[in-house]
């Protein structure tokens, strides 16, 4: 009976505007056609460009962390964590939106993968506005920043 009454809610959600995500759509990936170290350099020097604050201070290494701990090994990555300032004073100045802050600063993780390709990875920042449509500081957050986010990872 459920499933006979989503069949029939599906058309109607999507007419407003609501479309099902599926959850690998939550995350970006994109290869990179540059080596880690270069490919961690170039983020760095792309988001730096855009205003962003990508302090080193910030950085996790899983593969050093996990392998301390497990004794296995996870192979090459790096989180690195970054902040665009002003768009997150924008959003955390209302209690609404404090919440967020367990998202924040924004996580890019370049890794490799066991075909030996360098990969990043990231939130998508603009699936995840849909959610919130309709609240002024987040579509002016997600239409700011999404953009920038998807420009940090251009590896040319």
């Amino acid at each position: 009976m459920q499933l006979k009454t989503i069949a029939l809610a599906l058309p109607l959600l999507m007419l407003i505007g609501f479309a099902p995500v599926k959850a690998d759509e939550m995350v970006i990936e994109k290869a990179s056609p540059l080596g880690f170290e270069e490919t961690i350099d170039k983020l760095k020097s792309n988001a730096k460009e855009l205003g962003w604050k990508v302090p080193s201070k910030w950085n996790k290494d899983f593969q050093k962390n996990l392998m301390h701990v497990t004794d296995i090994d996870v192979g090459r990555n790096l989180v690195i964590e970054m902040c665009e300032p002003f768009a997150a004073v924008e959003l955390l100045i209302h209690d609404q939106y404090k919440k967020f802050l367990s998202m924040m600063p924004c996580s890019v993780a370049v890794y490799e993968k066991s075909d030996g390709k360098v990969y990043l990875s990231m939130m998508n920042i603009q699936l995840m506005g849909q959610m919130y449509k309709g609240q002024k500081e987040i579509d002016t957050l997600v239409k700011t920043l999404g953009p920038q986010m998807e420009q940090m990872l251009v590896m040319e």
